[in-house]
């Protein structure tokens, strides 16, 4: 009787671990899945900055144009530093994107080899 009770407890605790891994992976896949989806958004965010910071590089290239047509040489040279100043922001941005989307995709895939273990 007591080898009886003792199998089946056994079995029971067998299986409880058997789902309780199953569901750490279930648990791990969906942590990987969220992480993700935070880098998207933050990849997404990066862009929306980068395409801020051309578009004030284009205005800053019309004044220099500007004052470079009005004959104030100093004035569209600093124009000119800050749309250079823009474009470094808007290159920048541009590899936080990236670096965004290339972390979404790893966590992704570390999402995809979880679910494969269950």
């Amino acid at each position: 009787m007591k080898k009886l009770v003792f199998l089946l407890l056994m079995l029971f605790l067998g299986a409880v671990a058997l789902l309780a891994q199953d569901n750490y992976y279930q648990r791990q896949a969906e942590r990987y899945q969220r992480e993700a989806e935070y880098y998207q958004r933050q990849a997404e965010n990066y862009r929306r900055e980068a395409a801020y910071y051309l578009k004030k590089a284009e205005s800053y290239q019309r004044e220099a144009a500007y004052y470079t047509q009005r004959g104030d040489l100093d004035r569209a040279q600093t124009y000119t530093r800050y749309t250079e100043n823009e474009l470094d922001k808007y290159n920048t941005y541009l590899r936080y994107a990236s670096q965004a989307d290339d972390k979404a995709t790893q966590y992704l895939r570390w999402a995809a080899d979880a679910l494969r273990k269950i």
